[in-house]
């Protein structure tokens, strides 16, 4: 199944989003927590409340009495009812109810049990009523997906007796006690049983009550907040998300189809402006595959221009061949046959030779490519190279000028032999006999140069250039035809750029201005020489 790039964006930007939104419904460790604390807050209430009626029933009561005195009772009743928020019952040391907070403010019904059901609906706008049921929804979603162990039921009962009340029994025996519950309406409650005590003599217990429904209310309303928060943030980051997932994928989109144009239609250009203009990332992966098709459609006219160069001069030996042995058929005369056959034997030679050299072009790219380089002192190289060149080439006189100092490239040393070969063979078709070619190895800023210079009759100045085009045929007067291809340049050039290097000629002259020979310059980058030396 294809899931699509934008989609895998937006959905990784809004996971820690909606995993926190979800973890809004699982509040049940901050509901204990504020819970505990009202608990807390409750024992402390009680506490201090029981501390007062112990000292209030010092005044009014004996120890040797068994329970506390109703004068006590009334003078705490007051105190009591100054406390809404609680049900307080106060139980003698045998366990029996002698006050209760209902009774001693002659409310109708406990303050702390009471539910008020409110319709919420009623005289609201249509705003107000979609909140209050997102309200509704974020609540009952809460509970329903609440991992908590539900309280324990709470019964309210009218006994007087204080084994019908949770913790009263252990009040009464000096311990403090704390519960949750809930009533059976559903509300939780919340209450503490403490020893009321006198000269550390335990004269009845304390029980306070409280609804839990305030709690419950500021739980859920620090929840709803958190949902409105998180539904913010969620859109918010969704839109985000989809703005940088529109921004990724479309460019990407665009590129693939102009890739797609440039292998079924082979366009003639690709041009993405507004990408291409981009500061980032995509902006340069625009760039790279304009500047790769671009590139591409220059090969493929160079290869169609070279497959044409090859055909025609392909087409000049065959014609010849083809001549020579449809006369030969006719003719009888022996020498003439031989002469014919001559031309038939060289002939093949030169199409050998020329298809040799045009698989070599052909390969050029690619060997460069896959070519080992090697950090050399391009002194040493060039005089092994003219050493090991003078007994082919002894019609001529082969001298070396180096540098002082080493001159260090990084090179495919075999490519630059075959420069070297061509830049000689070229050099010596040329030079009159006894003549003098001379290599020189210089360097120039960030270049090494390799010069080499004969005393032949030198180029015509328009062709200059012209030289290191494939098939180039300016051949000396006195030459055999058909002993070059007419590649050797065009190769050497090659090789040439591959290594980041140039290749040019250019006439000499003397002081009256006349062509005394000519130079053929190869320039290098320099290396920075980190490399080992490969050759010494």
């Amino acid at each position: 199944m294809r899931i699509s790039l934008g989609f895998r964006i937006i959905a990784v930007a809004i996971f820690p989003v909606g995993a926190f939104l979800l973890g809004l419904f699982y509040v049940d460790q901050y509901r204990e927590t504020v819970f505990t604390a009202e608990l807390m807050a409750l024992e402390r209430q009680g506490e201090t409340l029981a501390q007062t009626i112990g000292l209030t029933d010092a005044e009014y009561s004996q120890l040797a009495q068994s329970e506390m005195s109703p004068v006590t009772m009334r003078q705490v009743a007051q105190l009591i009812a100054s406390i809404p928020d609680a049900r307080i019952r106060v139980f003698q040391p045998n366990g029996s109810l002698i006050l209760d907070s209902f009774s001693a403010t002659g409310l109708a019904a406990p303050q702390s049990i009471i539910t008020t059901t409110v319709d919420r609906k009623k005289d609201q706008g249509m705003t107000d009523t979609v909140l209050t049921w997102l309200r509704d929804g974020v609540s009952y979603m809460s509970s329903h997906m609440s991992s908590k162990t539900d309280y324990p039921l709470i019964k309210e009962t009218q006994s007087d007796q204080a084994a019908d009340y949770l913790g009263v029994s252990q009040a009464l025996s000096g311990e403090a006690a704390s519960f949750i519950g809930r009533d059976k309406s559903g509300q939780v409650m919340i209450g503490v049983a403490v020893p009321i005590r006198n000269l550390r003599v335990v004269r009845g217990a304390l029980l306070l009550t409280a609804s839990g429904e305030q709690i419950e209310g500021d739980v859920a309303a620090v929840q709803y907040s958190f949902f409105q928060i998180s539904v913010g943030v969620l859109f918010a980051t969704i839109l985000i998300a989809t703005y940088f997932s529109r921004s990724i994928t479309r460019p990407i989109s665009q590129l693939a189809k102009a890739a797609d144009q440039v292998r079924v239609a082979n366009a003639k250009q690709i041009d993405l402006p507004k990408l291409t203009n981009r500061s980032d990332e995509i902006g340069e992966l625009a760039r790279d595959i304009t500047l790769m098709t671009r590139e591409l459609q220059e090969r493929a006219v160079a290869t169609a221009g070279f497959a044409a160069d090859v055909a025609h001069e392909i087409k000049n030996p065959l014609t010849s061949l083809k001549s020579a042995v449809e006369t030969f058929e006719r003719i009888k005369d022996p020498d003439q046959q031989k002469r014919l056959l001559e031309v038939i034997h060289a002939d093949v030679i030169r199409l050998d030779r020329l298809i040799t050299d045009i698989s070599a072009a052909s390969r050029i790219d690619n060997d460069m490519t896959v070519a080992e380089y090697e950090t050399i002192n391009l002194n040493h190289l060039v005089e092994e190279f003219v050493r090991s060149r003078r007994f082919a080439f002894d019609h001529v006189s082969l001298s070396v000028n180096t540098a002082e100092a080493p001159i260090l490239v990084r090179v495919a040393v075999d490519r630059i032999v075959q420069i070297l070969d061509n830049l000689l063979s070229n050099a010596a078709s040329f030079s009159p006999a006894a003549g003098e070619i001379n290599f020189t190895i210089s360097k120039v800023q960030d270049k090494a140069l390799v010069t080499v210079a004969d005393q032949g009759p030198g180029m015509p100045e328009n062709k200059l250039e012209a030289i290191f085009d494939r098939f180039y045929s300016e051949r000396p007067v006195d030459e055999s035809f058909g002993q070059h291809s007419g590649l050797g340049l065009s190769i050497s050039l090659k090789i040439a750029t591959a290594h980041g290097g140039t290749l040019k000629a250019q006439n000499i002259r003397d002081a009256k201005g006349k062509v005394t020979g000519a130079i053929l310059q190869l320039s290098l980058p320099l290396s920075s020489g980190d490399d080992d030396l490969s050759m010494t």
